[in-house]
């Protein structure tokens, strides 16, 4: 009987799972398990405990059911921090690890449907930095493991996903290379540096490969809360005035940054925010733009917001321009983006991924010469500001990609002989 190992990337945004045959030491491909799965749980609305819609289909059902539901987005990014413990949900109690077992059990099961087995051996991957604080990125990585045995693997490794990503690169190459790994997801951008070989593919030693890595959590969110920050939160009235005692004095920013974060937005949602809010309705120079922000919350479309949000970003990867359009009754929202809008209002972001780069390069002696490719991969690594960034600095001839969402799941499955060695004995 053939043994199997999975690899599983559970990221920010979207998540995946590949299985390697330990026996025939292949990759298995099967349309059951093939792609990513958006990282999304949904609980409808009930009084009874009921089980969570996961993946792609939470989207859809959250949406059907008027927002009504506990719906749970880049759940990813709240592991490293302690002051979240749990959270009740339908009367039921939750640990962060049992959220995340959840979503980890479904692609658990999709793959045993595969294998015709009840898999125990997994390669989980994990951002070269879930925090730049040691406890709180060491507390993150013993969540996510927590979770892996919740949904029932009792042997499990983790792989930094960029070393996975350039795993998967290798079985591409015909000729040893030099490559630089950039991994943009949503949550974090990682960087590897690692001397590939395809002659040394499925060794076991690996660990002289691997010249460096690094990362740092600013990725794909950052960008779409740019975008909410400089071109739509003034419909919201970031900028405005209200009355004080005969003064004009203008709106605090920190309403405007809670909902540069669409998960974070129902916490306005109680008796001294809210009654805020009313007031400055009556006392602002612009009272239909609190009248919006209030909709904002009291009927939950901050992650439908931000949907339209992401859509635009996405669409500015391959146009120059793309519409932000809401058409939610008491937030009509009808705007355009252009590229340079984009690029600029997110420049600050692009800086700090860069010059981390640049830095990272520098403290581990590496030139930008001695890069023989850059493998970029993830979905922010589609963002054109950010590609040119690359090329500049290497050259359009080294910049490769491709399998933006699912090499790193690839990559976890190919680390499995570092991690079961036994098997191949």
């Amino acid at each position: 009987m053939d043994t199997f190992i999975y690899g599983i990337d559970f990221g920010t945004s979207n998540s995946a799972v590949t299985i390697w045959n330990a026996t025939t030491r292949t990759l298995i491909r099967d349309p059951r398990i093939a792609g990513v799965d958006a990282t999304l749980l949904y609980f409808p609305h009930t009084t009874k405990r009921v089980a969570p819609v996961i993946g792609n289909a939470a989207k859809l059902s959250y949406v059907e059911d008027e927002m009504r539901g506990r719906f749970f987005q880049a759940i990813k990014t709240i592991l490293p921090f302690s002051s979240f413990t749990e959270t009740v949900v339908n009367n039921q109690t939750y640990l962060i690890e049992d959220l995340i077992a959840l979503f980890l059990r479904n692609l658990k099961i999709r793959a045993d449907a595969v294998t015709g087995q009840d898999v125990k051996r997994v390669v989980m991957g994990r951002p070269a930095v879930f925090s730049t604080d040691p406890a709180e990125d060491q507390l993150a990585e013993e969540r996510l493991h927590r979770a892996a045995v919740t949904s029932g693997f009792t042997e499990i490794h983790f792989q930094y996903e960029p070393i996975a990503a350039a795993f998967a690169y290798e079985s591409r190459i015909t000729k040893p290379e030099r490559v630089l790994v950039g991994d943009f997801g949503g949550g974090t951008s990682d960087f590897t540096v690692v001397q590939l070989d395809p002659a040394r593919q499925g060794l076991t030693d690996r660990m002289a490969d691997i010249l460096a890595t690094g990362g740092l959590p600013i990725a794909g969110n950052k960008y779409d809360a740019a975008t909410m920050w400089h071109k739509v939160t003034p419909l919201f009235g970031r900028g405005a005035t209200y009355d004080s005692w005969g003064k004009q004095i203008e709106v605090p920013d920190s309403l405007y940054r809670t909902i540069c974060q669409w998960d974070q937005i129902v916490f306005l949602r109680n008796a001294k925010k809210m009654d805020l809010l009313w007031r400055l309705t009556g006392l602002s120079n612009d009272p239909p733009a609190f009248e919006r922000f209030q909709a904002l919350i009291t009927e939950n479309q901050g992650f439908a917001l931000f949907q339209v949000i992401e859509a635009a970003k996405i669409e500015l990867t391959s146009k120059i321009t793309a519409p932000l359009k809401f058409t939610h009754p008491r937030i009509p929202i009808d705007l355009r983006l252009t590229r340079s809008e984009f690029n600029q209002n997110s420049a600050d972001l692009t800086a700090a991924i860069t010059g981390y780069l640049d830095t990272f390069l520098a403290d581990s002696n590496i030139t930008p010469a001695s890069i023989e490719t850059v493998f970029l991969t993830g979905g922010t690594s589609l963002l054109p500001q950010l590609r040119q960034e690359f090329i500049t600095r290497f050259g359009p001839e080294k910049i490769r990609d491709g399998q933006e969402f699912t090499s790193v799941a690839d990559g976890l499955a190919l680390s499995a002989p570092l991690f079961f060695p036994d098997l191949h004995r």
